[in-house]
C-alpha cells in the first residue's frame, strides 16, 4: 500500500497480522528494504505477526518508497526518516508502537526514541550507534564505496540493483550508497548528556563479532547512556542477529516488549 506524508513523500508499506494486535514497526537496515530484511533474509515478519500488527515500510529513497533530492544529492537523514516513520504510525493508527530497527534502521529507531517519543512505546536498537568512532568514520567510506562494491562485491551490487534501480532508475544504487556513507559518518553524534532525558525503554543489541560496531562497543555505550536500557550481546554473532539467531532474537525481543507492556499496566 501507499502512504503519503504531509510533505508529499510517498512511502511503500506492508501491514501484517491482526489489526487489533499491538503495533510493531520494523525498520530495515542499510541498502535493504523492509521485506528483504525481515521477510526474505529473516522470517521476522512471519514470527512477529502472530502476536503483533507488523508495520513494514521501505524507508524514504529505498525500494518502492519515493526518493527526494536536494541540490542534486539524494536525501538521506536518520532524523528525517524518523519523522516519516512517526507520521506513518499516526496515519495508520499505530501510535504509540513498539519499534525495532536494524543497522542504520537501528539509528532511525534511536532517533524516534529521542525525537519522536510520543509514538515510540519501546525500541530495539539492533547494531545501532549513538556516536561516530574512528573505526566507523574510516571503514564505512571504504566498505560502501560504489566502485569497490562493483569490483569486489557483485552479489551485493546486484541485490541493490534489484531492490532499488527498478523503481528509481539505472545506477541509483550508487547514489544510495553515497548518501548512506555521508549520513553514517556524520550522524548520530550524541553524548551521554544529549541522551540523559530519553525515557523510552530500549533494548540495545549487538553481535559480539559485529565488524562495524563491536570495536566501538556501541551497544554497551548505549546501554550505559540511556536511562531505561537493557543490553544483549550474543556471543559469536555478527551484524545481523535476527538473521543469525532468529529463535533467540524473537524470544528476547518479545520478552522485552512484554516487560514494557507490563510496566505500563502497573503504572496506569
Amino acid at each position: 500500500m501507499r502512504f503519503e506524508t504531509s510533505t508529499g513523500v510517498s512511502l511503500h508499506v506492508d501491514v501484517f497480522g491482526d489489526a487489533t494486535a499491538p503495533p510493531l514497526l520494523l525498520i530495515h537496515g542499510s541498502t535493504l528494504t523492509g521485506w528483504r530484511d525481515y521477510g526474505q533474509l529473516s522470517n521476522m515478519v512471519e514470527r512477529f505477526s502472530r502476536s503483533y500488527r507488523v508495520i513494514l515500510p521501505d524507508c524514504r529513497g529505498h525500494g518502492r518508497s519515493q526518493a527526494t533530492w536536494t541540490r542534486g544529492r539524494l536525501d538521506y537523514s536518520f532524523s528525517q526518516m524518523a519523522a516519516d516513520m512517526a507520521e506513518l504510525l499516526r496515519g495508520l493508527g499505530g501510535a504509540p508502537a513498539f519499534v525495532a530497527g536494524h543497522s542504520n534502521g537501528g539509528n532511525v529507531a534511536l532517533f524516534m526514541a529521542k525525537e519522536q517519543p510520543a509514538v515510540t512505546r519501546a525500541a530495539v536498537l539492533l547494531a545501532a550507534n549513538a556516536y561516530i568512532d574512528e573505526h566507523v568514520r574510516y571503514r564505512v567510506p571504504v566498505g560502501m564505496d560504489p566502485d569497490r562494491v562493483a569490483r569486489q562485491s557483485p552479489d551485493w551490487m546486484n541485490e541493490m540493483i534489484e531492490l532499488h534501480d527498478s523503481t528509481h532508475g539505472n545506477g541509483y544504487w550508487r547514489h544510495l550508497l553515497q548518501a548512506t556513507i555521508l549520513e553514517t559518518i556524520t550522524a548520530p553524534e550524541w553524548t551521554r548528556k544529549d541522551l540523559k532525558d530519553l525515557n523510552v525503554p530500549c533494548l540495545c543489541v549487538q553481535g559480539e563479532l559485529d565488524r562495524t560496531n563491536a570495536p566501538g562497543r556501541h551497544a554497551q555505550v548505549l546501554a550505559e547512556w540511556l536511562p531505561r536500557a537493557e543490553l544483549w550481546v550474543p556471543e559469536g554473532i555478527g551484524h545481523s542477529v535476527h538473521h543469525e539467531l532468529p529463535d533467540a532474537f524473537e524470544q528476547r525481543v518479545t520478552a522485552f516488549f512484554e516487560r514494557v507492556a507490563d510496566l505500563s499496566v502497573r503504572s496506569s
